[in-house]
């Protein structure tokens, strides 16, 4: 029974330690020697380990029960100990059960499940091929036997947004709570429509870091976002990131251990999308690449929270408190070149003929042919986009309504509405 109790902890503990590594452990095991990496290979058919588990625990649990029933009958018979005995020796046994292979176990490996995964993965693969041929059966099993019980369950229609801002409404009676919960569930919603190209802070508004280097000095100044960009050794591809708001000084002469990987996403790409990435990685930046495969920005968890719970404070990718359009109140607004173009024709209401174009300087670039100079011009539907000035690597562009007259031959001639 002392052994039935010790292999049943061995798997409550695999279940409870295997299933609770975050995906930062699950990408250590790889470096973990060859115990990791068994681990990792058992990760990989999660549904099946499972089953094996949950079947070697169930039938070693039926033994040890088996065993102490045999065992409780022979007190309950035996003259000298009688019925008394037998009901305690099974209370006991339950009780031993329930803490030592279940309780205690779970417990010890839900606090270090990394070095718990590594120590049992040897021993729970040898059983998990002992019972491999038997797990298509235990599936088909478990299949029937949910068509059996269950076999009314139909997916649920998707809410709508009218449905969900009617909840909001009858949720509470604050005009400006009603207000704000409104405009959070239009910018979550829009999520699904708006590209990461849209969002992302372009590359010329990160800070690179190539390690090694004097980490000191990029204290001296802000770094947008919070988040340091770390480059190869090309300083052309960004691997990897660093949240220099978080590092404590003590952290600072090892700040290698504290960069954590990015996730790569397409322009093109939802928001959405990109949350569910980096949320299934355990990342906090993805890393936004062009058709060519060029890194053209960085976007962080941080940066879309922010789009969500504050739509109307969008912040200038340069970093100070001045709105990335300014209205001048003349029926012009001067926009920074980094914004996004798709952004902008939203706020205008005019629709793109090419996509591909992620900043408004950008538009200007494709549309002369060339770097964009001060004075040059380009046409977005009814709007007239004018290049004001430009000081390193941001630009401010007037953007200015054109109207149409009549150019006395029947032709229209576009004239900039002054």
């Amino acid at each position: 029974m002392a052994v039935l109790i010790a292999l049943s902890a061995l798997f409550s503990g695999s279940e409870a330690a295997l299933f609770s590594l975050s995906a930062r452990d699950q990408r250590r095991l790889d470096s973990a020697g060859g115990g990791g990496r068994i681990a990792l290979s058992l990760l990989g058919n999660s549904e099946q380990l499972l089953s094996a588990i949950l079947f070697w625990n169930l039938l070693i649990n039926m033994l040890y029960f088996a065993i102490a029933s045999i065992v409780a009958g022979d007190l309950e018979a035996n003259e000298s100990f009688g019925a008394g005995w037998a009901l305690g020796f099974t209370m006991l046994s339950l009780l031993a059960m329930i803490f030592l292979s279940e309780m205690l176990p779970k417990s010890l490996a839900v606090l270090a499940p990394l070095r718990t995964s590594i120590v049992i993965a040897r021993p729970l693969n040898i059983a998990f091929h002992i019972i491999k041929p038997l797990l298509p059966l235990i599936g088909t099993a478990n299949l029937l036997a949910g068509r059996l019980l269950w076999p009314g369950f139909q997916a649920e229609n998707e809410i709508d947004l009218a449905d969900i801002e009617r909840a909001v409404e009858l949720g509470t009676d604050d005009a400006a709570l009603i207000e704000r919960e409104r405009l959070a569930v239009r910018s979550l919603v829009e999520l699904g429509t708006m590209r990461a190209s849209e969002l992302m802070r372009p590359r010329g508004k990160l800070r690179l870091f190539h390690p090694p280097g004097d980490l000191a000095e990029i204290f001296e100044q802000e770094t947008p976002g919070g988040y340091l960009i770390i480059t190869d050794e090309s300083r052309n591809h960004m691997v990897g990131s660093l949240d220099v708001r978080l590092l404590r000084p003590s952290q600072v002469d090892r700040y290698q251990d504290w960069i954590e990987p990015v996730t790569y996403v397409p322009w093109a790409a939802s928001v959405a999308r990109v949350l569910d990435q980096l949320t299934k990685t355990d990342s906090h930046v993805a890393i936004v690449v062009d058709e060519y495969g060029d890194c053209i920005g960085a976007l962080s968890t941080d940066r879309i929270f922010r789009r969500i719970l504050a739509p109307h404070s969008y912040e200038n990718v340069s970093g100070d408190a001045a709105l990335a359009m300014k209205d001048m109140g003349d029926g012009s607004w001067q926009v920074s070149g980094s914004i996004p173009l798709r952004q902008l024709a939203k706020f205008l209401q005019e629709e793109l003929a090419d996509e591909s174009i992620a900043t408004v300087a950008g538009y200007l670039q494709r549309t002369n042919e060339r770097l964009p100079r001060v004075g040059d011009q380009a046409l977005l539907g009814r709007y007239q986009l004018s290049l004001l000035d430009q000081v390193e690597n941001e630009s401010t562009i007037e953007v200015r309504r054109v109207k149409e007259t009549d150019a006395g031959d029947g032709t229209a001639e576009l004239e900039v509405d002054q």
